[in-house]
């Protein structure tokens, strides 16, 4: 229920939402008031036909599925959930108006200010937030939820961003985003979440529900939109507001096509005064990109609606993904000189190289038609393995130009060797040395290599046919060509462990539906490209799902170690004092201490319980002697204490009973059949795993940890004024997401990773790959000598995709050869 009530209402000691209505809002202005009250009565005209819609759809479709189930067990399954919709969707609607009026009533109220309120009341304690794992159900809904968030928001991204102004004005506080508009997307998922909850469904069912309301609102949302715009317009708020969201000019022969309309326009232009508080209209992190996750370009935000909550990229996203608004690149300038210059620095090398320009006597020249006909027997050709120095090799563009020749020998009249024209030859050689960088730049016998390879012969019909491929940024084919190339190095390559199997699959559909279906339509590769889209927005999500897990668990380790410690600390104390038995002792560092610091976390140092777990301690202290000698002067109330706290941090029944019967009932333990003795039972207690130690780790990997953990412990602290100690310093300042490369071997292989989180109480470093998965974990003085020592360095964000940053070093390579200060970026043909 904690979850279905997310940010709905406020909790109550039982974990329920306390609901308010708008007339319970009296410290609210009655025109405000006034205005939200019509606002609830559009929603309720709106939304609840489509509800009861919803509902009776997904009646059919549960209907449907109980039909077409193979098995008996999915027919009662899904007979089990149509009954259960039956008898509670006459709550769904009531619930649902319930939350949207609270939701209207709290609209001019944030976190922040319920946590001052909550402060400010005497006797409040500090809500402790409880660490939980998410499974894959809820992940699942959550996912569901989102995408009918996201996809809502890129569809009415103006009219909610005309929304968001004019409820600011309402609140008298800057502009609204999308996700926390009252009447936003987010929210109306969130409510549907909570009206659903009594439902007792399964959550495979539960995100059909989802999805079947995600398809039956969205014209129902987009009337509710602009009737609630209407009203408040109507009502003379921000009347005259006026909304230019930037588009990206598409036209098929336009010479600007591919680039965006961003920084041209503006985002909102209010001619009535907007509330005093009132933020600036556009939205932008600072340095004014987007967050990449680390690879690919980073995309330029125009003036518009705020990439915040479902709608915004994830942090893991592909920077080759589509923008959820929309919003393309803005071109270079120097782009349409691109294909121009570069056919410049071919000639210019050419001629540094002493090869001739002119036609060879007795050629003859294919046509472009030619060209295109053989390039598409090759493409519909298995590539043959090739072998170079004994070594099998991905086949080159250069070899594939050779196959073309010999193919166009073959329809050349009187046996006349083909020689292509100018432009089409400096074409495939520049496609080639394309080809050539991003390989280069991939992780060589990689699952990326094979699908570039089958991607050159329909690359190269594009760009024989099509010049800008060149010059656009935005090109269908060139966004494909970056798509495979960068998810494969990231996602696939970049990895350790097992690939992932489920990826790899859908790049080889998509590569291969390319090879075999191209004939000239990108149709099919922009096709192609949302399909993989799709497919990675998901895989982003669940790895940011991952990495969340991954951070909270460690933010938790961190806590239970400050805590532990502590412990620790009160009991050696303690214990000092006393010098109590083996049995004693062992028992208070090792269980006990968990105990405590268990009770720590969750009580507090100033709390009755853990006062009284250390009197515990003092007691067990207090008669060990006595212990030893047989004498039994523990009290019952003492023995469930000890059984209590050692079941709390996970002890088996049968080693506390132990422990009790020979702390407790010494001669009932020597008279059992095999008694354990006092230094067995101690011996048993220290090889528990401790309270917060991953018990699903291998043994060999635990110690390989504690033998890791003690070296970096033993490791003489930094020299105040030593290149390590200023590069700790620079590593503090560091945001999360930060992404730094490491040296596995001796050859020379890195592998990046991503400092997902650190602690500025213990040092420890948090870092996991791509998919958001935990990989390893450093202290900070051993990673800033790791950078001094050149095993790993910081990865800058890249601003570019890496089609572009080939062209560039292409160029490059151009310029320097002809200036004679470069090595050949090209290969010389035999």
């Amino acid at each position: 229920m904690s979850q279905a009530n997310s940010g709905l209402g406020v909790k109550a000691a039982d974990d329920k939402p306390v609901m308010i209505t708008l007339a319970s809002r009296s410290d609210l202005p009655q025109r405000v008031r006034h205005l939200l009250e019509g606002i609830l009565g559009l929603c309720s005209s709106g939304l609840e036909r489509t509800l009861l819609l919803t509902l009776d759809e997904f009646e059919s479709q549960l209907f449907r599925l109980a039909e077409q189930g193979r098995t008996n067990e999915q027919q009662y399954r899904s007979f089990d959930t149509l009954r259960e919709i039956k008898r509670g969707r006459a709550d769904v609607t009531p619930r649902y108006m319930i939350a949207i009026e609270d939701a209207l009533a709290r609209f001019d109220q944030t976190k922040a200010t319920e946590a001052a309120a909550a402060k400010a009341r005497p006797g409040t304690q500090p809500v402790r937030q409880e660490l939980s794992l998410v499974d894959t159900r809820e992940l699942e809904e959550s996912l569901a939820l989102q995408e009918f968030a996201a996809k809502t928001d890129i569809r009415q991204a103006q009219i909610l961003y005309t929304l968001g102004h004019r409820f600011a004005v309402l609140a008298g506080r800057p502009i609204f985003d999308a996700e926390t508009l009252p009447i936003g997307p987010s929210h109306l998922g969130r409510i549907l979440q909570f009206s659903t909850a009594g439902l007792d469904i399964v959550g495979e069912s539960r995100v059909l529900l989802y999805r079947t309301f995600d398809r039956m609102v969205q014209s129902a949302i987009t009337a509710l939109y602009e009737s609630v715009n209407t009203y408040l317009t109507e009502q003379h708020i921000l009347p005259h507001l006026k909304v230019q969201m930037p588009h990206a000019k598409t036209g098929a022969g336009s010479k600007d096509q591919g680039t965006a309309a961003a920084g041209g326009a503006d985002a909102a232009q209010p001619e009535a005064p907007a509330a005093p508080e009132q933020a600036a209209p556009g939205y932008a992190p600072p340095g004014g990109h987007a967050p990449q996750g680390g690879f690919g370009p980073a995309v330029p935000m125009p003036p518009g609606p705020p990439l915040r909550g479902a709608a915004a990229r994830p942090p893991n996203m592909p920077s080759w993904a589509p923008d959820p608004y929309g919003h393309a690149a803005p071109a270079d300038e120097r782009d349409s000189e691109l294909f121009t210059t570069l056919r410049e620095l071919l000639a210019g090398r050419r001629h540094a190289l002493g090869l001739a320009d002119a036609p060879m006597a007795g050629s003859y020249r294919p046509s472009g038609e030619d060209v295109q006909s053989v390039l598409g027997a090759l493409q519909s050709k298995p590539i043959s393995p090739m072998t170079l120095g004994g070594k099998v090799v991905q086949r080159s563009v250069a070899h594939l130009k050779q196959d073309l020749l010999a193919h166009l020998r073959q329809l050349a009249p009187d046996g006349k060797a083909p020689q292509l024209a100018p432009e089409d030859s400096d074409t495939i050689d520049l496609v080639g040395m394309l080809f050539d960088y991003i390989t280069k730049n991939t992780r060589p016998n990689g699952n990326t290599q094979s699908l570039l390879t089958k991607l050159q012969v329909p690359l190269l019909r594009v760009a024989l046919k099509d010049k800008s491929f060149f010059t656009r940024r935005a090109h269908p084919a060139r966004q494909m060509l970056n798509a495979i190339a960068e998810t494969g190095s990231h996602w696939i390559d970049d990895t350790e462990g097992p690939a992932d199997r489920a990826l790899i699959d859908k790049m080889q559909i998509v590569v291969d539906r390319v090879t075999q279906e191209f004939d000239g339509n990108l149709g099919l590769m922009e096709n192609m490209l949302a399909d993989l889209s799709q497919h990675m927005h998901t895989l982003a999500r669940k790895a940011e799902v991952t990495e969340r897990r991954h951070v909270d668990a460690a933010k938790g380790r961190e806590k239970l170690e400050v805590a532990r410690e502590q412990a620790r600390t009160a009991i050696a104390e303690r214990v000092a004092a006393a010098k109590p038995g083996k049995l004693v002792r062992t028992l208070l560092e090792q269980a006990w201490t968990d105990v405590l610091a268990l009770t720590l976390l969750r009580q507090g140092e100033n709390s009755e319980i853990y006062k009284k777990r250390l009197g515990v301690a003092e007691q067990l202290l207090a008669v060990s002697k006595d212990i030893r000698t047989g004498d039994n002067q523990l009290s019952p109330l003492l023995r469930s204490e000890i059984e209590t706290g050692l079941d709390q941090v996970g002890y088996h029944k049968d080693d506390i009973q132990a422990v009790v019967k020979r702390l407790f009932l010494p001669e009932a333990a020597a008279n059992e059949s095999e008694p354990a003795s006092s230094t067995e039972i101690a011996l048993k207690l220290k090889s528990k795993a401790r309270l917060g130690d991953d018990s699903g780790a291998s043994a060999p990997a635990a110690a390989a940890k504690a033998e890791k953990t003690e070296k970096s412990e033993k490791m003489k602290p930094l020299a105040p004024d030593s290149a390590e100690a200023k590069m700790m310093e620079k590593l503090k300042t560091l945001p999360f997401g930060t992404w730094f490369e490491f040296r596995t071997n001796q050859q020379g292989d890195k592998v990046r990773r991503k400092l997902a989180w650190f602690s500025t109480l213990t040092g420890r470093c948090l870092f996991v790959n791509q998919r958001g998965v935990r990989t390893d974990e450093k202290s900070l003085e051993q990673l800033a000598r790791d950078v001094v020592s050149g095993q790993a360095n910081i990865v800058e964000p890249e601003q570019e995709s890496i089609v572009d940053r080939a062209w560039k070093a292409i160029m490059t390579g151009l310029k320097n050869l002809i200036g004679g200060g470069g090595p050949d970026p090209l290969p010389v043909p035999a």
